[in-house]
């Protein structure tokens, strides 16, 4: 039996990963705690890195030989040799991550992160003042405005961002107004939970579900849900920190109005800031040495890492800013978010939608209206017939406004309100509207006749 043996070229093209582009994607995909606590093992593992106390930029342009050649350019003095645990050392914001403190001090921490003047802060710092224990203001609007010499819409502002911190539901009047903003911060926008909450509690108190679910149109099982819902939020939310140990949450990106226009910035107090440590020159002299190829490989590798942090503040901006763009009308006008998906932001910033993903996820941005975590702007939502996205906020406001409008002695039935949806292009179809009327808690037609 006779073996051939032939040698043979292909060529074909594969998409490999090599460990810097890895190191950038792990970098983007970060919580800002958990980058902190990457770069404390990076200085512990790599000599070439240190904290940059300074504070400043890194350049865009910056390589290897740059970075060696500064190195050698570089005169060794005392006065210049940094120890890594002097008295002038860079004190992180995240030393104090998790410590004890009171409600009202860790309110004011969170207010002083917002972009705002000097006036809205003197505001802020008196209603904090004046939130009791349990989280509730316990002051009328009208007093703040005499007290700090602002007007009623200021005020309101304010309450409303106070209203956005941590932990949620403070600054709340009541325990009604509490919940609402807990289950709203959740994503939670059902009208009929609302109801339940504004006029039921005390239903519910006094276990009068059979009264609810008349009143309602819910049968038991949806009732229950919702009851479920209501006892995992939290009556006393400033308690809360009493009895646990604060986890300050960060922005990663500040948006802010100047002169008319909306200004995307990252905050460098949420980014550790490094740079190449200088001390190690008399390594390079001799490239031939074992030392010199030692610190060159740690060099390449503390370069990377810097590359990869301003590669992710760069990449965080872009998106941000996309979203900006996408939901001005939410931030300038407060109306409803639009449908935004990774999809849109990719098509906009000529990102990749798993990049958008990473950009995103457990990121926090603080806005003229509260601190909000960025994937929050993006929701879902239905195309009509010219190819516009519709959000289901608006699909369900419209449903709920047709039943509103509708012969009581004869309401639609799901299929002819979806008519009437198809008459306006917008093709939300039966089982849809189903879905949408259950989650607002809206019987079916034969339950609603001259009951609902």
């Amino acid at each position: 039996m006779k073996l051939d043996f032939n040698l043979q070229l292909q060529q074909e093209q594969k998409l490999i990963m090599t460990q810097q582009l890895q190191l950038a994607v792990k970098i983007l995909q970060l919580t800002s705690f958990e980058l902190e606590q990457f770069c404390q093992e990076q200085l512990i593992e790599n000599p070439m890195l240190d904290i940059d106390e300074d504070n400043r930029p890194l350049e865009d342009n910056i390589d290897i030989r740059s970075t060696l050649d500064y190195l050698d350019e570089y005169k060794e003095s005392d006065d210049n040799q940094n120890d890594l645990y002097g008295e002038n050392d860079y004190i992180s914001p995240f030393t104090f991550i998790s410590r004890k403190a009171d409600l009202w001090e860790y309110l004011k921490e969170q207010l002083y992160l917002v972009p705002t003047t000097k006036k809205s802060r003197m505001i802020g710092e008196y209603i904090i003042d004046n939130i009791d224990e349990n989280g509730y203001l316990t002051v009328d609007e009208k007093i703040i405005c005499k007290q700090c010499n602002a007007s009623f819409d200021d005020v309101a502002n304010m309450i409303k961002i106070i209203q956005g911190f941590d932990p949620v539901g403070v600054c709340a009047r009541d325990v009604k107004e509490s919940l609402l903003i807990q289950t709203r911060a959740r994503g939670i926008k059902d009208d009929c939970l609302e109801n339940i909450i504004l006029y039921m509690l005390e239903d519910i108190a006094n276990n009068r579900l059979d009264k609810i679910m008349k009143e309602t149109g819910l049968d038991r099982e949806k009732l229950e849900g919702y009851i479920e819902i209501i006892r995992t939020l939290n009556p006393k939310p400033g308690t809360f920190i009493s009895n646990e140990e604060i986890k300050y949450i960060i922005p990663d990106v500040i948006i802010e109005k100047v002169n008319g226009e909306y200004n995307v910035t990252i905050n460098d107090y949420a980014t550790p800031q490094l740079k190449i440590n200088k001390t190690y020159k008399k390594f390079l002299s001799d490239k031939n040495s074992p030392e010199y190829r030692y610190v060159k490989n740690k060099i390449d590798s503390a370069i990377w890492l810097l590359k990869s942090i301003e590669q992710r503040k760069s990449t965080i901006k872009r998106v941000v800013e996309s979203i900006v763009k996408f939901q001005y009308q939410y931030f300038e006008y407060d109306y409803d978010l639009k449908p935004l998906s990774l999809k849109h932001i990719a098509d906009e910033t000529g990102l990749h939608e798993s990049t958008v993903s990473r950009a995103i996820k457990g990121k926090y941005v603080q806005t003229p209206k509260g601190l909000y975590e960025i994937k929050n702007f993006l929701i879902k939502g239905i195309q009509n017939n010219e190819g516009l996205d519709i959000s289901t906020q608006k699909i369900k406001k419209k449903l709920k406004e047709i039943i509103k409008n509708e012969n009581v002695n004869k309401p639609y039935s799901d299929q002819q309100i979806s008519d009437i949806f198809k008459r306006e292009n917008i093709d939300v179809s039966r089982r849809t509207i189903a879905k949408y009327r259950e989650e607002m808690g809206i019987p079916s037609s034969s339950k609603r006749k001259n009951k609902f």
